[in-house]
């Protein structure tokens, strides 16, 4: 199968959102639209369908029936950047290289799909479907940026199974397998550096492969209205196999790029306030400081960085964390309302922001619904507005052992993100 038939079929089966649209960095959080609805809060504890089982498969011993639940979400992003100014060092401002960009983030649609059996009243396996990261960003070619910030693009999707054993009546244990497949593609123009050629092709970087992981979990029932739920998922190195053209090789050649994922650490809780409240939480962290660098090498290729080096790119990124919060209230026995809050805290050091993932603090609140039929069907509904910060980055780019570009630019936005769900009992 050649690589176009690769990225189409990738395309037609997930899209990615941008910084601006998703977690912290590159993280995806769009798994289920009952959780966008309540800002993803108390997702390890909640169980209120079968999308559980990607944040706790603990949580799978709470349900007496099979369950299908799929959907998808909408992400509408509103980001804009501007390249304040680029010098060279030695040397001085280029004139006229300052540019203005609107929605450098394209409109995405990420879908997923869980199913939940129970073997009896103590064990229940899963599989799912779904996306923990991805980015797409596209700057102009003609943009005074285009060699750092350019297009970038990464897909991912996790293929999962899960099982959970109910040790006591309190406490159930769960594990999951994860086969994650990457696809990435990087494109940078001369831009700014060449003012007379700007669309002018400096690198080209694309490449796929496999990634394998785990993830623990943990549930402990207090009682019917309260409990805690506890999720652990592995750090995933992938090695991504391509090729790569560019300043540092002759024609195009064979690279590869590895690709560091993050742990995610999440704890959650649930409690329910009388016959029609309930409140949820959860703090997650997201284990960013495995994402170092990005580094393509290739026997052929000699750049700055060395023999064998296609291209470096020091990111330095810190772990980070996200907190919310929600509510849930039964309003009749079909009809079920949410709304939650969360912060979702920045992993880029600022000595760190280039404008390809030039990341920042977001805020989300949200608000949803669920229709449920009274028999083995129901509909989930989420919207989510994302406020982002505006943030000023400085980049600095090396042209030879002497000298280098530097860049100052400032981005930000907001996003919308719509959801969509259902869920079927057998």
């Amino acid at each position: 199968m050649n690589r176009l038939t690769k990225r189409t079929l990738l395309s037609t089966a997930i899209a990615v959102a941008t910084f601006q649209a998703h977690g912290a960095g590159f993280q995806i959080s769009e798994h289920s639209a009952s959780g966008l609805g309540r800002a993803f809060a108390g997702e390890a504890a909640i169980a209120d369908n079968a999308a559980v089982a990607v944040r706790n498969p603990a949580a799978m011993t709470m349900f007496d029936s099979a369950q299908v639940s799929s959907g998808l979400s909408f992400i509408q992003p509103d980001v804009n950047a501007t390249v304040d100014s680029l010098n060279t060092t030695p040397g001085s401002a280029i004139p006229n290289t300052t540019s203005q960009h609107s929605d450098v983030a394209p409109d995405a649609i990420v879908p997923y799909a869980h199913y939940v059996d129970p073997i009896n009243d103590k064990m229940s396996w899963g599989v799912s479907v779904f996306s923990n990261f991805g980015l797409s960003t596209e700057y102009p070619t003609d943009s005074a940026g285009a060699a750092i910030g350019g297009q970038t693009e990464l897909v991912t999707i996790n293929f999962a199974g899960s099982f959970a054993y109910k040790v006591s009546e309190q406490l159930s244990l769960g594990l999951g397998l994860n086969a994650i497949y990457a696809d990435a593609e990087l494109k940078r123009q001369a831009g700014g550096l060449n003012t007379s050629a700007p669309t002018a092709e400096i690198a080209y970087l694309a490449g796929d492969g496999w990634g394998f992981g785990w993830n623990v979990g943990g549930l402990w029932e207090f009682d019917e209205n309260n409990r805690l739920g506890v999720g652990y998922r592995s750090k995933v190195d992938i090695t991504l196999e391509g090729n790569y053209r560019g300043n540092s090789a002759t024609g195009t050649v064979p690279g590869e790029l590895e690709l560091n994922l993050p742990d995610i650490f999440e704890f959650s809780g649930y409690h329910k306030l009388g016959s029609q409240w309930a409140v949820h939480y959860s703090a997650m962290r997201v284990g960013w400081s495995s994402f170092q660098e990005l580094r393509a090498t290739g026997s052929q290729c000699l750049s700055l960085s060395g023999q064998g080096v296609c291209l470096q790119k020091d990111e330095k990124w810190e772990d980070s964390w996200r907190y919310s919060i929600g509510t849930t209230y039964s309003l009749d026995s079909n009809w079920t309302l949410r709304a939650g809050y969360a912060i979702d805290e920045s992993p880029v050091p600022d000595s760190h922001r280039t404008l390809s993932i030039p990341d920042t603090e977001r805020h989300w609140y949200s608000l949803g619904a669920t229709y449920d039929s009274g028999s083995n069907w129901s509909i989930d509904a989420g919207f989510a507005y994302l406020n982002g910060d505006d943030v000023k980055g400085t980049e600095v780019e090396p042209l030879s052992t002497t000298t280098s570009a530097t860049y100052e630019f400032t981005a930000g936005g907001d996003a919308y993100i719509f959801a969509l769900g259902a869920n079927y009992n057998f």
